[in-house]
């Protein structure tokens, strides 16, 4: 699924504050897991993350690799999405490659471990409002 121009928008501008989105996951027997990421960003129509320390949300990917982001952004700061979709987990090739240089040129302490590619399903306004929670 293609991500539009506002929804990739959202995940770039991500309000006036610090650009922190969160990552929904679920073992396979469905218990949650929701963590900040800091190091997340669109790339094409693909939604990136570097796993710096991602313990139980990585064991979660690996036995159920479907999981859903939220960003709040936006002229305003104040809209907001779900996007749910695939992950796919990668410790080599060029784009881990390419996102561990990135990771590493903000700093040493980032040890840039593996890198979670999640391919969108679905898209949802989550904006309070009369349309929050529609597909878009």
């Amino acid at each position: 699924m293609a991500l539009d121009a506002k929804v990739k928008q959202i995940f770039a501008d991500h309000g006036a504050g610090p650009r922190i989105f969160a990552l929904a996951t679920a073992s396979k027997e469905g218990v949650p897991n929701v963590v900040p990421i800091g190091f997340l960003w669109v790339e094409g129509d693909e939604i990136r993350v570097i796993d710096n320390f991602l313990n139980k949300t990585l064991e979660n990917i690996k036995s159920n690799p479907i999981c859903a982001v939220y960003a709040m952004g936006g002229k305003d700061g104040k809209e907001c999405v779900q996007v749910k979709g695939k992950a796919v987990y990668e410790t080599s090739g060029p784009e881990y490659e390419a996102a561990f240089k990135m990771a590493r040129s903000k700093s040493d302490k980032y040890p840039a471990k593996g890198l979670v590619r999640i391919t969108p399903c679905a898209v949802y306004d989550t904006t309070p409002g009369p349309n929050a929670g529609k597909k878009l």
